[in-house]
């Protein structure tokens, strides 16, 4: 099912900031944004072959910091209906994230740590 963790994403209240961190201090490389209307832009940085995720605070609604691990594979709904075999319950159901061709579904680990399934079809 779980191909490879994907990205671990953030919250942050400066995305630019953070984007100028992780790039001028540790060395990411800018991958992607995705633009938002009327907050700083998402965006994706290459750790390797991990991406971190940068989102911004206002868009999000939440705390600053650690959000969720994503974990990248082939099919989210079909990866949800084998978890939900499982017993595990589907915080947000598979759903088109409106950009870039991803789909995302949301669920709790142990610890009530938020993951996430990724996929992507460009």
């Amino acid at each position: 099912m779980v191909q490879r963790i994907h990205k671990i994403a953030l919250v942050t209240d400066d995305v630019e900031g953070a984007v100028k961190y992780y790039t001028q201090v540790l060395g990411l490389e800018l991958a992607e944004r995705f633009p938002v209307d009327g907050d700083e832009d998402f965006v994706f940085l290459k750790a390797g072959d991990i991406t971190l995720e940068l989102m911004p605070k206002k868009t999000m609604e939440a705390e600053v910091g650690f959000h969720h691990i994503s974990f990248r594979v082939d099919d989210v709904d079909n990866s949800a209906q084998d978890l939900k075999n499982e017993g595990v319950d589907m915080e947000v159901e598979p759903m088109d994230a409106g950009v870039g061709g991803i789909r995302l579904g949301f669920f709790r680990g142990p610890n009530n740590v938020r993951l996430q399934l990724f996929e992507r079809n460009q």
